[in-house]
């Protein structure tokens, strides 16, 4: 079950932005990927519980942040990783967390923000 669909987008983006990636089935894909990434950062909890159990201020935040990371997953792939380290030859090089959460997610982080705001990414329920 996808959280979100293409109605949604129409909400949260410009027609351009829309038309811009592809049609209704290009954006479900997103949608749908978006959704496992959602998922994933909930620990399954709107699974667990069921979308319509949710609040309806939750639900409104995962439409959103549904939204705001099938666009990101669009622009920068499913689960853009950064590199922290590399080594050639006897060179090693490391890179220092740049510390933002979102990132360290593979999420976008607007849509970081409001899944915050609903209580659904905390270890504690």
């Amino acid at each position: 079950m996808n959280y979100a669909d293409v109605s949604c987008l129409c909400k949260e983006f410009t027609p351009e932005e829309i038309s811009s990636v592809g049609d209704a089935n290009t954006w479900k894909r997103f949608i749908t990927q978006a959704c496992i990434k959602i998922d994933e950062v909930t620990f399954n909890r709107i699974r667990g519980v069921g979308f319509d159990h949710l609040t309806p201020f939750q639900q409104d935040c995962v439409r959103k942040a549904v939204c705001y990371q099938a666009k990101y997953i669009v622009e920068h792939g499913y689960d853009e990783s950064e590199i922290s380290s590399y080594s050639v030859g006897d060179i090693s090089v490391s890179v220092g967390s740049n510390g933002k959460s979102a990132n360290k997610h593979g999420l976008d982080p607007l849509a970081y923000s409001i899944l915050k705001q609903s209580g659904l990414m905390s270890r504690i329920c």
